[in-house]
C-alpha cells in the first residue's frame, strides 16, 4: 500500500461500473490506477475519479494492477467543470501533461506546472486562456524543443514572453486582448507538434 498526491489527468470507462484513472505524481509520473464501483452514485472514491482532481490517492498492488482503495480530495477545481471556457482550458492542461509524461520517470516540474495552471484557470482573475499560455511555455522546454529554433512572429512573441514574466497579480492587467492570447495559445501548440506532441485540444480553442 502507498499514499500519493496526484493529479488525475484522465478517466477511462472500464468494465461496467470501474474506471481507469491516469494519475500524474511528482515523483513517479503517469500511473495507470483501478477504481472500482464509481459509477455507483453513493460510491466514496466518485469524487477522485474524475479530471482535474487534485487529490490524496491511496493505492494497492494487486496481481500487479495498482487498484485505488481510499481519496482524500485537496481540491476538485469546482469552476473547471461549471465555465466552458475554463473546463476547455483545464482540458489543455491535463492532455499536455499526460502527452509530456511517463510512467515512472520522476515529473516534479511538470506536476509543480501543472498545479499552478488548474489554481490560474480556476481561482485567478484574468482571462483563462492566458494561465494556459504560461503553462504551455513553461511545459515546453520538457519536450526538448527550444522556442529560439523557431521563427515566431515578433507580435506573439510579445503575448508569451508577458504571459511568462508577468507576476500572479499582473497577468490579470496584461493589456493583450483574448484574441491576442488565444493566437499566441495556438503557435505554442504548433511548437509542441515539432517536438511530435499533438495537443488535439487546441483544436477545440476559439475566440
Amino acid at each position: 500500500m502507498r499514499t500519493v498526491k496526484a493529479i488525475c489527468l484522465n478517466a477511462h470507462d472500464w468494465k461496467e461500473s470501474d474506471k481507469l484513472l491516469i494519475l500524474l505524481t511528482a515523483e513517479n509520473g503517469k500511473t495507470v490506477s483501478r477504481i472500482r464501483a464509481v459509477k455507483n452514485p453513493k460510491s466514496k472514491l466518485k469524487a477522485g475519479a474524475a479530471p482535474n482532481c487534485y487529490a490524496e490517492y491511496t493505492l494497492h498492488e494487486q496481481n500487479g494492477t495498482s487498484i485505488v482503495t481510499g481519496v482524500e480530495v485537496i481540491e476538485q477545481f469546482f469552476g473547471t467543470w461549471t465555465d466552458p471556457v475554463k473546463n476547455l482550458c483545464a482540458a489543455c492542461v491535463t492532455e499536455a501533461l499526460e502527452r509530456v509524461t511517463a510512467e515512472g520517470v520522476s515529473a516534479e516540474r511538470e506536476f509543480s506546472i501543472g498545479l499552478k495552471a488548474l489554481f490560474g484557470i480556476n481561482y485567478g482573475e484574468a482571462v483563462p486562456y492566458i494561465y494556459v499560455l504560461r503553462f504551455l511555455t513553461e511545459l515546453l522546454p520538457e519536450t526538448g524543443v527550444d522556442a529560439e529554433d523557431y521563427i515566431v512572429p515578433n507580435h506573439v512573441k510579445k503575448v508569451i514572453s508577458a504571459a511568462a514574466n508577468a507576476d500572479e497579480d499582473e497577468l490579470g492587467c496584461l493589456d493583450y486582448s483574448v484574441s491576442e492570447i488565444v493566437s499566441a495559445v495556438h503557435w505554442t501548440g504548433r511548437l509542441f507538434r515539432a517536438a511530435g506532441v499533438e495537443l488535439k485540444i487546441l483544436d477545440l480553442v476559439k475566440v
